[in-house]
């Protein structure tokens, strides 16, 4: 992505402030050679790419890993997440993580699994005036966030996890269950006329948007907004809140606002089963929005166990309105 000499920036405002003083504090724990580890040079789109729905063995990652933090350095890393993310996305990012302990054994990639082998990099030093991307995440996740004054693109994001069922804070938890509670609310309120525009498919399809698929364009598949009630269109932006709630209140209300200004030119798209919940491939396209939820299966892997889920604004990823050169 090319990188534009001069930006133009919007003055901070109280979180833009509180992040950076979040990343700050965490990068004063770190000696000289962490620090020189964790924080890439802006114009660094090799770094800037380098995320997986993958286990790090396969795709190798830049920064500092988790396992090479002190409790004091996860603890500022912890409050850093708390700045950038909402409550509800620190809790999905660590329910994630835990996700990944379970596979975590034996020799091989596998070895390679768990939350230790998650990692957070710096592309630009923390700024309010300047922009830098914040970036974490390993196996099936990554969160990149480019800062720009008192914005943020929280796109591209990848989510999603395996296995989705855990025991979590005591209790058995299905991490993606409010995300798909709101897909088959919104479905099943569809008529039968609506349905067939929204359902394109008997098969689930693969993820399109994911790593290495910057640039790319979708046309919107799927019913329209304009073609949904009133109640039907609340349970659309549900749908979509699901998502973006785990962005802090700031940046979620942003981003929340801006789609429901353009609601009746939203998309959802249906491919596969439309009765067993977490075996269907769903999409929402917008402007400024593509969201997939993608079950995997992998021979006998249970699809409602595993997913890759992914979130772009695809005229603001990496946060290319703001900071990519203009032609």
């Amino acid at each position: 992505m090319p990188i534009a000499t001069s930006v133009a920036v919007k003055p901070a405002d109280a979180k833009a402030l509180a992040i950076v003083d979040a990343a700050n504090d965490f990068l004063a724990t770190l000696n000289d050679a962490q620090r020189k580890a964790v924080v890439c040079a802006f114009d660094d789109n090799q770094q800037r790419a380098r995320w997986s729905n993958f286990p790090t063995s396969f795709v190798e990652r830049g920064g500092i890993m988790r396992r090479d933090l002190n409790p004091e350095q996860r603890a500022a890393l912890d409050r850093l997440l708390g700045e950038v993310l909402s409550e509800r996305g620190v809790r999905n990012a660590h329910m994630q993580m835990a996700a990944d302990d379970k596979l975590k054994g034996g020799d091989g990639p596998a070895a390679d699994f768990g939350s230790d082998f998650y990692y957070v990099a710096f592309v630009g030093a923390p700024s309010t005036d300047k922009p830098w991307l914040f970036q974490f995440g390993g196996h099936h996740l990554a969160i990149n966030v480019t800062f720009v004054g008192a914005e943020a693109s929280f796109s591209p994001m990848l989510t999603g996890g395996q296995p989705l069922t855990i025991d979590f804070e005591g209790r058995k938890t299905y991490i993606t269950k409010r995300e798909l509670d709101a897909a088959h609310g919104l479905l099943a309120s569809l008529d039968a006329a609506q349905k067939k525009a929204a359902v394109r498919g008997d098969e689930r399809i693969d993820l399109i948007l994911g790593p290495g698929e910057y640039g790319t364009t979708l046309a919107p598949e799927g019913i329209s907004g304009a073609k949904l009630n009133a109640a039907q269109k609340l349970l659309l932006l549900a749908v979509v809140e699901a998502r973006v709630s785990q962005f802090n209140g700031r940046d979620a209300a942003a981003k929340m606002a801006a789609v429901r200004s353009h609601i009746d030119n939203l998309h959802f798209g249906w491919w596969g089963p439309q009765d067993k919940p977490g075996t269907a491939y769903f999409r929402i396209t917008g402007p400024g929005l593509v969201m997939e939820y993608s079950p995997q299966q992998l021979g006998s892997d249970d699809p409602t166990e595993h997913a890759h889920n992914m979130y772009r604004d695809p005229a603001n990823d990496y946060g290319a309105a703001w900071v990519a050169a203009k032609k």
